[in-house]
């Protein structure tokens, strides 16, 4: 392995202290630094700035908790079982919160981190022109402390929607702080006034492993994307006090998202690589093209713990699904339930539904059943509550030479926090939605820049040798073709348009179990696909793992020695058989575990956490008044 160097990211000499304790003596001590000698040079800006970074690029983490979004860190998807706490009611995976002041809302520390990079920021965007530096320098720097101040904005919108929003330094005794909400329209835009002011102001490059104009781009792009497309399908709130956002606003929003993927597209240094495990499980991503930021780990100095979660151990936390598994197309382009080539429709087992297959899947997921509550499952290897242990991020050669790296919290692999491959798919989605509100019309150039660049990726399935792509998308009128057969999924969303339908899937192929698909599915307003149940109370998909015939399995015994039954299966064809020796996967068989039903309040609220109660009662104790999120 390359020796790799570090840089070793300063604490900013206890900020706090320095920030917000002014005037507390008569003369400043002469050894230590105070607020006002502090702010003389870029370095001082430098290490000031260092605070932010622990919390917008997380990477994997260091510990076993939830890996920094990735693998099973992402929150109520149809993509990933996410086990952690299930039957506590306490981790916000499984069950939608119940109350206002449990589950996930009990929690404060979005509301109070961010506040306080808020703080932060505006500390440094107000000292900074006092400085003795260049005016470039202070350009730079007040450009940091605005895309700073722009994600902190971004994190607290996406959680509470509209939130009182400061762009000064105010004092606890100021009765301004204690002001109401302003509008979750109003707060987005000022999210993109400070993008578009980092965009333009921060350098093309100030060192290794700093933020550069091309990090500022490429969440730009996530960011506004979010919120143009939250706001065009959720309105300003949610239930019935929502009302509807122009289509100027969230045009003016999506341009913004757009104009941050471009410079990123237009800088010519980052292109779609022919590799995709190899993404996640590198030890060094210094120099890949598709990479545009990452976390940095280093052996004897950090490292991460989520290489042994994809190799040597149980899988506890969770796994893939039946229902992102059939959204993989196959290799002619085409949705499984449309295309000649696949093998699944007989008999949709690993062996057959696996063969002819979208690529991805094969470095995404073993391509073999590994059933975590069977009895005979080899656990050394590595097993899934679903079936589908995933593979993403374990290096196989680690793993083959029985490498330290694949167990414990010893994994120097680097975590791509951002790649090349969401901006495109960020572009793309932006371009889509911005020309059904009045922007410039989306055409065969749109894909060509984005999607078909992604397609042009060659890879091979695991223990082969020859090498597989994706064939590129045409647009068709109002659909998309592969091949020249015009893509018709039987399993598309009716209420999705065709195109825009394609546009998600590749998004949801792409980045899965990178975090996205929880908030894609907040923004888009569709939590009804996190239902448990059909409407005739059967298990759907995204609860439900690998198609297993126990006959095809001799070695693996479905029950324990007394015969009670270790592994169930739910059999569509025989769907009240609970003693069925054949069917999917069924780990969780809680009846109404997740319901959501689009339109009604108590179900709507669920797109946006309640304010703390700690914040109300505050606001209340000062006989001010702020508003809870509806619902709740």
């Amino acid at each position: 392995m390359k020796k790799k160097n570090i840089l070793y990211i300063a604490c900013a000499l206890t900020m706090a202290s320095l920030c917000s304790c002014e005037d507390f003596l008569d003369k400043d001590p002469q050894d230590k630094q105070t607020n006002d000698t502090y702010w003389q040079t870029e370095t001082s800006l430098r290490t000031y700035a260092q605070d932010f970074y622990s919390t917008y690029f997380k990477g994997y983490n260091i510990d076993y908790t939830v890996f920094g979004g990735f693998f099973s860190g992402d929150n109520y998807t149809d993509d990933y079982i996410n086990l952690n706490n299930a039957n506590t009611y306490n981790g916000g995976y499984i069950y939608f919160p119940t109350s206002a002041t449990t589950d996930w809302n009990s929690k404060t520390a979005i509301w109070k981190d961010h506040y306080a990079n808020v703080y932060k920021a505006n500390v440094m965007i107000e000292k900074i022109p006092g400085m003795s530096i260049s005016e470039e320098a202070k350009n730079h720097w007040t450009g940091v402390a605005r895309y700073f101040r722009a994600m902190a904005y971004s994190e607290l919108v996406k959680a509470y929607g509209g939130v009182p929003f400061y762009d000064k330094v105010t004092d606890p005794a100021d009765e301004s702080l204690y002001k109401n909400r302003d509008s979750y329209p109003y707060v987005a835009q000022k999210i993109q006034d400070d993008f578009q002011f980092a965009l333009d102001n921060v350098r093309v490059d100030d060192t290794k492993r700093q933020v550069n104009r091309d990090v500022v781009g490429a969440y730009m792009s996530r960011e506004l994307l979010y919120h143009a497309t939250w706001l065009k399908y959720h309105g300003t709130t949610v239930g019935p006090t929502s009302e509807k956002v122009g289509d100027a606003e969230i045009k003016n929003l999506l341009q913004g998202a757009i104009n941050g993927a471009q410079v990123v597209m237009n800088s010519g240094k980052y292109a779609i690589g022919n590799t995709y495990n190899a993404l996640f499980t590198t030890d060094d991503l210094a120099n890949n093209p598709e990479v545009i930021w990452y976390r940095e780990y280093t052996t004897g100095l950090q490292c991460n713990a989520l290489m042994s979660y994809n190799g040597p151990e149980d899988q506890t936390q969770g796994g893939v699904t039946e229902n992102v598994i059939e959204s993989y197309l196959c290799i002619d382009g085409l949705p499984i339930g449309q295309s000649p080539v696949y093998k699944g429709k007989q008999d949709p087992s690993i062996q057959k539904s696996f063969q002819n297959r979208d690529p991805r899947l094969y470095q995404t997921v073993a391509d073999s059943l590994r059933i975590m509550s069977a009895l005979g499952t080899k656990y050394t290897e590595g097993t899934s509550p679903t079936g589908y242990p995933a593979k993403k991020f374990l290096n196989d050669e680690w793993w083959a030479a029985g490498l330290d790296y694949c167990t414990g919290i010893l994994s120097p692999a680097d975590a791509p926090c951002f790649r090349y491959a969401e901006v495109l798919l960020n572009y793309v989605e932006a371009r889509f939605e911005i020309a059904q509100v009045g922007g410039a019309g989306f055409v065969q150039d749109d894909l060509d820049k984005s999607i078909n660049q992604i397609r042009t990726r060659k890879l091979t399935k695991w223990g082969e040798t020859e090498a597989q792509t994706m064939p590129k998308v045409q647009l068709e009128g109002g659909s998309l073709s592969a091949n020249g057969v015009v893509i018709n999924d039987p399993a598309r969303d009716a209420d999705v348009n065709p195109v825009l339908w394609e546009i998600r899937r590749e998004r949801r192929i792409e980045l899965i179990m990178e975090g996205r698909r929880g908030e894609d599915l907040r923004r888009w307003a569709k939590f009804e696909y996190l239902n448990s149940e059909d409407g005739n109370g059967n298990p759907n998909k995204i609860i439900l793992g690998a198609y297993v015939n126990m006959a095809d399995y001799p070695t693996i015994s479905a029950k324990d020695k007394d015969g009670n039954r270790v592994l169930f299966l739910f059999d569509p064809e025989n769907p009240t058989n609970k003693d069925s020796d054949k069917g999917y996967i069924y780990y969780l068989r809680e009846k109404e575990l997740r319901i959501f039903k689009k339109g009604e309040l108590d179900s709507e609220r669920y797109y946006l956490r309640a304010i703390p109660a700690e914040q109300m009662t505050i606001y209340s104790n000062k006989d001010k008044e702020f508003t809870q999120n509806p619902g709740w």
